[in-house]
Order: C-alpha cells, then structure tokens, then sequence
C-alpha cells in the first residue's frame, strides 16, 4: 500500500533548493531524441527509430495525470506525454532531482513554506502552444473538486495555504472546491501565485520536501480547454512532452504514442525519447504477457513490461535468457505494527523479544527467497538508499528464539505469551507468516494467526476495534517520494494518524512525544544532511520503542525483449525508464 496524501504533512530528506546546474547532459546534447537526427550514435549505444511495445496486465485506469496514483503507469505517463516541474533524472542521476518544465528544482527562503519554480520558456503542448503558470495552476485546482478527483494524491489540499472550514462529518477540508468554484477562486490564486513565468506556492506548514511532492502527476500542468464531461475523457491526453495518442485510447485494447512533433529536445533535460513509437497493448493475463517476453515472437523482440515474473526464471540456464531479467528494488518494504495498546505488549521487554526472535530468513524464503528481495532492519533504507538495505555484516537474520525466551524470563513474564497476528492472506503469506510463527513459539509465545482477504485487510485493521482485536499487525509501504519524509510521519507520527475514526496508516497506535519533536525538527531543517540526521534518529527510536519490526526490502523480476536496448529500471520509477530505452 502506498503513501496517503492525507497522512503526509511532515518533511523529508531532500536538498531544499538546486540550481540544476549540475544535471546530465539532455537529449538535444546526445544528438538523440529528435526525429531525423544527422548524427549517428556510437557503436552499442541506443539509437533513434522504431516502435517499442509495452504489455500491460489489466486496463490502464485512466491518463488523467490528476487522478493518477504512484505507480507504473504514473511513471510511464511522466516519461513519455506529463511532464512536470520536477522530475527524476536518468542512469547514475536517478535518484537526483532535477528541474523539468521548471529550470530548476525550486527555491525557499523561509524553511519550506514558500516555493519558487520558473518555467522554461520553451515547453510547449502538442497544439503548439506554451505550457503556463496558468495551466500548472490549472491542473492543482482539479485536485480540490472532490465530486470528480476521486483517484491520485491529495497533497496539494493538504499543503497549499487556502481556508478551511470544518464539514458536517467534523472533517476540516479547505473551502475552495475547484475549477468551478469561482466563489473561491481567489483562495486558490494566493495560495499559487502567477507571475510571467514564475510561479509561487504557499504552504501552510513548512515542507522541506516540497520540490519531490510536485514532482508527483497531482501537479502536473492541465490545459483547462482541453477539460471535457465525456466518458472519454479520463483517456484524453494532451500532451507536454515527446509523445502523444495516434488515435483515441480503447480501454480494451490500448493504443499508439507516436511522437509530439512539438517537442523540443533542447527543453528537456531528461527524456530521450529514442523510439518513433510506443505501442501499449492493454487488458492482458500476466501470465500471458511473461509467455509473450519469453517467446519473443513478431514485435515482442521489442516488447517491455512492467509485470513482475516468478522468481524462479533466476535459476534457468541460458545466458541469452539472464541478459533479459533485471531485479530492482521496488521501494516497498514489508513491516510489523506492533499495538502499543496491547496489554500483551505493554511491556517493552515483550516487544524486545518479539524482534529478537523474528526470523526475516524463513519469511524471505515462504514469500519467494532471494526473488523476494533482502532482509531490511528500517523501514527507511529502501526509500533513502537502497545500499543500505542489506543488514549490517554478522546480523541474525534467522533470530534468536533461545535470547528471547531469556529475555521474557528475566522480565518476569509467564510464558506461553498470548500473540493475536494479522495479515493479508495469500499462498505465499500463509506459508510466511506460519514461518514467523513457528520462531516466536519457541521463544515463548502462543501465536494465533489471521488472515483477511488482500481485498478487506486494511478496512479490517483500520477500524477502531482492531486495537482491542489484534496485537500484531502486517504493514507493507512504498513512499510517495524516496526520502524519509514519505515514510516515518505516514506511519508513526500519532498526530496525522490517530482520531476517533481509527488509527490511519498509524495501525500500531505508535505515539510518543521524542518521535513527533523529532519530526517537527527534520520540517524545520532545511540542510539536506542534517534532516537525514534527524531522520535516522526518529527512525532508531522508533524501533528501540517497539514501533515496528522490518522484515523485508521487497524486489521485483521483470522481462524483456532481446531487441530493446538501453534497458533500465528506475529507483525511482519502479519500472522501464521510457526516458531512455531504446529499440535501435
């Protein structure tokens, strides 16, 4: 489950502000990226020409960057026709943030709390004309018509300085209601302010983060004419970038970017934009698709996609085959919530021992061993570094049942120890957390499991009896933005969380006043290296408190043609980089 906009309204680990001075060489600089380049590319590099497919499992929901969440078909979307003011860079650079429509990351004088972006002035639409502050004003007020914004991040109603007013349901909720609210309008225009090219956003907490939040499709810029009522319309693109639709997207079958002839490589630093062509074929099996790349008959030489395969493609034989296979992190880290209002747990010794005796080896190995991905400590590494997900050199990753038995003892606790654990139910999932159970036994507790449906496991912990029900709780998070201000507030700062509707993404109960002064000084620091300080230490209090347990950094397997070249997956992404794979 990823980050909920509502549950971020804490800072992170990014730099504040970038002059982007420092950025890779673009696209017009490669001599790549524009149709009919003269200059060839060196010998092995990508070249332009070509189409690539894309194999999608399932329809795409829709292309309304604004209603977009953070995934694959977000990021597909950024790299190929919604570009925005900030984006991720390519290759080595990418986990470094860079200016994209802006012509750098931002600047903030005051901690974080007013943001400063200046557009480039070559941007244009695929109708020719140039992208405006107005149109990236645009696109943020749809994200305040709660009638039709029913999908994407929420960040900017949370963020942006506009009034608010308490609604019937005792929700406070800003008073500005979108495109249409023009009662309001104004509200909005000082809270996003237009200036030639520069625009302003003012917040209403500082947000040292901010310039990777607008990084997120929820601020990508909307022409406002091309807002239409149809029941076509959350397909329509209008398109800022190197790609744009041949043809009406078929909700059922997919459809053809070719390229935006109106986009000049030389305004992007980022997109290379090599293939002529980017055919999506949508509303396919999975397996179907994995047996596609495998076969790799007709155009699925070419062909790329963003469906995990089994783990078990790592151990055939066949080095044509290998080549083929990447295994990234996904940002996602699987956790324990441990009830901090459980009598069970009370103790901290309890809690001590519940983490001395949990094997992350036996867990690794029911949900797919090494294909699963890495034994992790912190919740935070995946998202902040993914080097450091891999446990310290000598740590246990199998536990020590026989230490935490010791541990109870001397805590003067009866043993058997009653332990209430839910989760979400799957093959795999069942076989994990039997395995878990099995090592807290022998330390000294009396494990009763439960499984809930994928469909109905977090409805089920998030509501209000949960706490008296349950001692142990199955997290699984990936960030909204890869830094530790996407994580720990989300998860463990009470004050966003907790109410008298149920615990939010808090489903531990998790409060403790040294974490929430923690955060509040990572907000208020804007030095990059001294909030990842402030960071690492409200993470290690956390876990010293029993917040949680980490279990794994999970990894994904994916596929692709023996044609496509320049093949990358994204830290950040997650998935192909459109940016820079190539079919010549």
């Amino acid at each position: 489950m990823a980050g909920i906009g509502a549950a971020v309204l804490a800072g992170g680990a990014a730099a504040c502000t970038s002059s982007g001075t420092d950025a890779p060489a673009g696209p017009d600089a490669l001599g790549a990226g524009r149709a009919g380049a003269s200059t060839a590319p060196p010998a092995g590099a990508p070249g332009v020409g070509g189409t690539l497919q894309v194999l999608v499992a399932g329809p795409v929901a829709t292309w309304d960057p604004q209603l977009m969440y953070v995934g694959p078909e977000a990021f597909f979307a950024q790299r190929t026709f919604a570009r925005g003011l900030t984006a991720y860079g390519t290759g080595a650079h990418q986990r470094d943030l860079l200016g994209d429509l802006a012509t750098d990351t931002g600047t903030s004088r005051d901690g974080g709390r007013t943001w400063r972006f200046t557009l480039r002035a070559g941007p244009t639409w695929q109708d020719g004309s140039p992208v405006t502050c107005a149109d990236v004003r645009h696109g943020v007020a749809r994200t305040f018509d709660r009638r039709t914004h029913v999908g994407g991040t929420n960040y900017a109603s949370f963020l942006l300085d506009v009034p608010t007013r308490v609604t019937p349901e005792g929700l406070e909720k800003p008073v500005y209601a979108g495109p249409s609210d023009t009662a309001h309008e104004g509200d909005l225009e000082r809270a996003v302010a237009c200036d030639g090219r520069t625009i302003t956003f003012h917040l209403r907490e500082p947000e040292p983060d901010f310039a990777q939040i607008v990084a997120l499709p929820e601020f990508a810029p909307r022409k406002a004419s091309s807002d239409t009522p149809s029941d076509a319309a959350s397909y329509a693109v209008m398109s800022s970038g190197p790609y744009r639709l041949a043809a009406p997207w078929d909700p059922e079958r997919g459809g053809t970017f070719v390229r935006n002839e109106r986009w000049d490589p030389r305004s992007d630093p980022i997109r290379h934009a090599y293939p002529d062509a980017i055919r999506v074929t949508s509303g396919l099996e999975e397996q179907g698709v994995i047996q596609r790349l495998l076969n790799q008959q007709d155009d699925d030489t070419y062909a790329v996609s963003w469906v995990q395969a089994s783990p078990t493609l790592r151990n055939q034989a066949g080095t044509d085959l290998q080549a083929r296979l990447t295994f990234p992190y996904t940002g996602n880290v699987d956790y324990l919530a441990l009830n901090q209002r459980s009598p069970v747990l009370s103790k901290p010794a309890v809690r001590q021992a519940l983490a001395l005796s949990t094997n992350r080896a036996t867990y690794l190995a029911a949900t797919g061993g090494d294909g699963a991905g890495t034994a992790t400590w912190s919740v935070l590494s995946p998202a902040v570094d993914p080097r450091a997900v891999t446990p310290p050199s000598g740590a246990d990753v199998e536990g020590d049942p026989e230490g935490a038995r010791a541990v109870l003892r001397r805590a003067g606790v009866t043993l058997p120890v009653p332990l209430r654990v839910v989760y979400a139910r799957s093959v795999l999932t069942d076989k994990a957390y039997a395995a878990l159970a099995a090592g807290w036994e022998r330390a000294g507790f009396a494990v009763t499991l439960t499984g809930v449906p994928p469909e109905e496991y977090y409805e089920t912990i998030e509501k209000p009896g949960a706490v008296d029900d349950y001692d142990v709780f199955r997290g699984a998070w990936t960030p909204d933005w890869p830094s530790a201000g996407g994580v720990l507030p989300a998860l463990f700062d009470a004050r966003i969380n907790l109410d008298s509707s149920g615990p939010g993404q808090d489903v531990g109960y998790f409060g403790n006043r040294a974490v929430e002064t923690l955060v509040d000084r990572a907000d208020a620091t804007t030095d990059p290296a001294q909030r990842a300080t402030v960071w690492r230490q409200a993470d290690r209090t956390i876990r010293e408190q029993g917040g949680y347990i980490a279990l794994s950094a999970t990894k994904a397997l994916h596929l692709h043609g023996a044609g496509v070249r320049g093949y990358e997956d994204h830290a950040v992404g997650g998935i192909v980089d459109l940016a820079t794979v190539a079919v010549r």
